[in-house]
C-alpha cells in the first residue's frame, strides 16, 4: 500500500498561534476518554492541568464522545493567551486527540492506495494549495511499515458485500479527478463533463452491473473531447435568475445569511448587472492564476470522498452535492466581494442589508477577492464537507428544485 496525496499536502505543517483562523476557536472538539486519562495519568501532568481537564469535558449519553466544552469566544479551554496549546506545551504532541493531531488531514483508503487530503477550511492549508499550479498533483508516497490509518474513510467486507460498486471505490476517485484535472477544459466545462459520466455509472449501479464499471470507465474517457458535446457545453448560456435566485436561496437556507441582498438593486431586486460585474471581478483575479478554481475544485472532490461520501446515495448524487458546492462557493465569492458596495447602497435605500441569525459581516472599503475566495473556501469545506447533515440538506434542496440533473447543474455551474 502507498499514500496518494496532492503535491501540497508534504508541506503543510500547522501554523499553530500565529494561524489567522485557528481551528481551537468555535470548532466542537471532540475527545475519548482513554485520550483524557492519558493526560492526567501521566506523572509530568501539572495539578494546574490537572484541574482544567476536570472541569473542560462534557460527556454525550451512552457514548464514549467526550466534546469540549468552549469558553469565551467560543476559545478551547486548553488555547492560551498567545494561541497556543497548553496540552502539547506542558506534555507534547503526542498527547493531543486524534481530532487535534489529525485535522485537517484525512484519508480514504482505495483499493492499493491511501489517498491524504487537508480540509479547506485551514487558512495555512489554502496557502499551500494556491501557491502553485502543480500543487493538486497526486503523487505517490511510500507508507512507513508498522503505520495505523485511522479516521479512513475505507471499505470493509460487510459494506462491499451490501454495495458491490465500492470494490471500484479507487478506479472511480482516480477517474473524476482526471475529468477535473484535464486542462484542456475550463474548470466549469470539467464539472459539467464529471455530471454526465456520474448519471452514466449511476446508471450501471442501478442495474447492479457492478464489474462492468472498468470498461465503462474506459467507453466515457473518449467522450471528453467529443467535439459536439464539449461545443454543446460550452454552447450553454447563463441563467443568472438560476444562479441568483436557486443558489442564492440554498446558501441562505444551508447558512442562514442573505448573501444576496449584497447583489440586489434599490428596489430590493436581484440585479443582474451587479452579479455580472462581480463575475468579471472574479475572472481578473484568477486572469494569471487560472490553476486557483481548479485546485479548489479538485480538493473539493476529495473532501466530498467522490463518489462515496453517501453509501446510501448514487453515484450522481454524490457527484451532484460536488457541482452545486462549487457553484456556491463562486457565488459567495461574488456575492461578498459585493459587500464593498454595501455602505453606498445602503444610503439610499436602508432595506438592503445583509441579515441572518447572529452574523455580522464587516464592509470593507477596499477589494481583495482573493481575500473572499479563502473565506468562501472556509466556508464550504466547514459547513457542508465537514457537516453531512448540510451536505444532506444541499441534496434535498437540489432535489426539491427539481435540480437533479446534468442539465440543471450546468446552469447551477455555467
Amino acid at each position: 500500500m502507498y499514500f496518494r496525496q496532492p503535491r501540497y499536502f508534504g508541506d503543510f505543517k500547522c501554523i499553530g498561534g500565529t494561524c489567522s483562523n485557528s481551528c481551537c476557536i468555535g470548532w466542537r472538539i471532540d475527545w475519548y476518554k482513554n485520550e483524557i486519562d492519558k493526560i492526567t495519568d501521566d506523572p509530568r501532568c501539572s495539578e494546574e492541568l490537572k484541574e482544567l481537564v476536570s472541569k473542560s469535558f462534557a460527556q454525550i449519553e451512552n457514548s464514549n464522545i467526550y466534546p469540549v466544552i468552549l469558553g469565551a469566544g467560543k476559545r478551547c479551554p486548553f488555547l492560551t493567551e498567545d494561541n497556543f496549546c497548553k496540552i502539547q506545551r506542558e506534555l507534547g504532541a503526542e498527547y493531543l486527540s486524534h481530532t487535534c493531531s489529525v485535522y485537517p488531514r484525512h484519508h480514504i483508503i482505495a483499493g492499493e492506495a491511501a489517498y491524504q487530503y487537508c480540509n479547506m477550511s485551514c487558512p495555512e492549508v489554502m496557502n499551500k494549495l494556491l501557491n502553485s499550479e502543480k500543487s493538486m498533483d497526486l503523487v505517490n508516497v511510500a507508507i512507513r511499515e508498522h503505520i495505523t490509518i485511522k479516521g479512513a474513510a475505507m471499505n470493509n467486507e460487510n459494506l462491499l458485500a451490501e454495495h458491490p460498486e465500492l470494490k471500484y471505490r479507487g478506479e472511480l476517485l482516480e477517474f473524476f479527478y482526471e475529468i477535473i484535472a484535464d486542462k484542456k477544459h475550463d474548470v466549469e466545462t470539467s464539472i459539467i463533463l464529471g455530471a454526465l459520466a456520474a448519471q452514466s455509472l449511476s446508471k450501471i449501479v442501478d442495474a447492479k452491473d457492478y464489474d462492468s464499471i472498468p470498461e465503462a470507465i474506459k467507453q466515457i474517457k473518449p467522450q471528453f473531447h467529443n467535439g459536439a458535446q464539449l461545443k454543446s457545453i460550452k454552447n450553454i448560456k447563463p441563467n443568472y435568475y438560476v444562479k441568483l435566485g436557486a443558489v442564492g436561496e440554498i446558501l441562505k437556507s444551508i447558512f442562514q445569511v442573505n448573501i444576496m441582498s449584497a447583489l440586489t438593486d434599490k428596489e430590493g431586486k436581484p440585479n443582474i448587472d451587479l452579479y455580472i460585474r462581480g463575475e468579471k471581478r472574479l475572472a481578473d483575479t484568477f486572469k494569471e492564476r487560472q490553476f486557483y478554481l481548479r485546485n479548489i475544485a479538485l480538493n473539493l472532490l476529495l473532501e466530498f470522498v467522490l463518489p462515496f461520501k453517501f453509501i446510501d446515495k448514487t453515484i450522481f448524487e454524490n457527484y451532484s452535492i460536488f457541482a452545486a458546492a462549487f457553484a456556491l462557493f463562486k457565488l459567495n465569492v461574488i456575492a461578498t466581494a459585493e459587500l464593498t458596495d454595501l455602505a453606498e447602497r445602503k444610503a439610499s435605500n436602508p432595506k438592503v442589508d445583509v441579515i441572518g441569525g447572529n452574523l455580522k459581516i464587516k464592509v470593507v472599503a477596499k477589494y481583495d477577492t482573493e481575500k473572499y475566495i479563502n473565506k468562501s473556501t472556509a466556508l464550504i469545506s466547514r459547513n457542508i464537507c465537514h457537516n453531512n447533515e448540510n451536505a444532506k440538506k444541499l441534496l434535498e434542496e437540489l432535489h426539491n428544485r427539481n435540480f437533479s440533473t446534468p442539465a440543471y447543474l450546468a446552469l447551477l455551474i455555467r
